[in-house]
């Protein structure tokens, strides 16, 4: 009686263990079992004892399926339905992953417990999902396929074709590179910082990024861009919108404290030589008025 009692109050301690954080605490789990099935695994092959060194391979495959598990409820839980009675499931499977990696008695903990680090993960794929959708929208108009599409066939060519145009060997050709963005309706913006978060590095082989062009090239190309119009319907909706706000004593200022690009450029001289012909044709109607009444006044 006593034994179960003390088992049972080991189990409750645990499981309120895991409602310190009920959040954190299955991702930081998830984080370090691993570690402390290893450090059992090399406790018995230091010892030469084959059959520990199988029983400690069979309790981490215990705990990889107790951890499976754990994130089937947890996506039940946290998903769609939100099925929060699942909560004190999920703290048990959480407590039966550590039983397996650690044992009854508990396990060591080589080092420092590391940080959960899905969190960061996790915020650099919503970061890179969010470059590929504005990337898909600027594309759009030119490109039809999703998400998914666009990052396995699309953009792998179009860096690499991009890349041998500012790369080239005889110097960057700053020109066919922007016609080309402009056929894609890609801006600075896309190309030298979103293209390279898109860049799979392997074997120790690292690709050339938009980001090492040399700082003359990089100012040549961006004096180039500047100077065109850029007619792309998405890059009009962002670019050309309001940028100027009017100030209290008169006059107006960027909203954004620079200069306007150049599709604004266009813009407001556009507008200024409409002004001035309306100006014109004003003045010519007076002229004609006037010397109309001078015929009548002689009569």
């Amino acid at each position: 009686g006593t034994d179960l009692k003390a088992v049972t109050s080991s189990l409750m301690k645990r499981s309120d263990a895991y409602f310190v954080d009920y959040m954190l605490m299955g991702l930081m789990t998830h984080q370090n079992y691993l570690k402390v099935c290893s450090g059992q695994f090399n406790k018995a092959k230091l010892a030469g004892d084959e059959e520990e060194e199988i029983a400690a391979l069979n309790e981490m495959c215990n705990a990889t399926e107790a951890m499976s598990d754990f994130g089937v409820v947890e996506e039940n839980l946290r998903g769609g339905d939100q099925n929060w009675a699942l909560l004190p499931l999920s703290a048990m499977l959480a407590v039966k992953v550590g039983h397996h990696a650690g044992g009854p008695n508990g396990g060591f903990l080589p080092g420092n417990a590391e940080f959960a680090g899905w969190l960061g993960k996790n915020s650099t794929r919503n970061k890179k999902i969010r470059l590929l959708g504005e990337l898909r929208h600027h594309m759009n108009y030119k490109v039809s396929a999703d998400n998914a599409e666009l990052r396995m066939n699309y953009l792998p060519l179009m860096r690499k074709q991009l890349l041998g145009l500012l790369f080239d060997s005889e110097g960057a050709r700053a020109k066919e590179a922007i016609e080309l963005m402009d056929e894609y309706g890609l801006d600075r913006d896309d190309v030298f910082e979103n293209l390279d978060e898109f860049v799979l590095n392997s074997g120790g082989n690292k690709e050339k990024k938009f980001a090492d062009l040399d700082s003359k090239a990089k100012a040549a190309f961006t004096r180039a861009y500047n100077s065109m119009a850029h007619k792309a319907q998405a890059l009009v909706s962002e670019q050309g919108a309001e940028k100027t706000k009017k100030k209290k004593g008169g006059g107006s200022e960027t909203a954004e404290g620079g200069d306007l690009d150049a599709i604004d450029d266009d813009k407001n001289a556009a507008e200024q030589d409409s002004d001035d012909e309306d100006q014109e044709d004003m003045e010519a109607l007076k002229k004609e008025v006037h010397e109309e009444r001078k015929r009548q006044s002689k009569s």
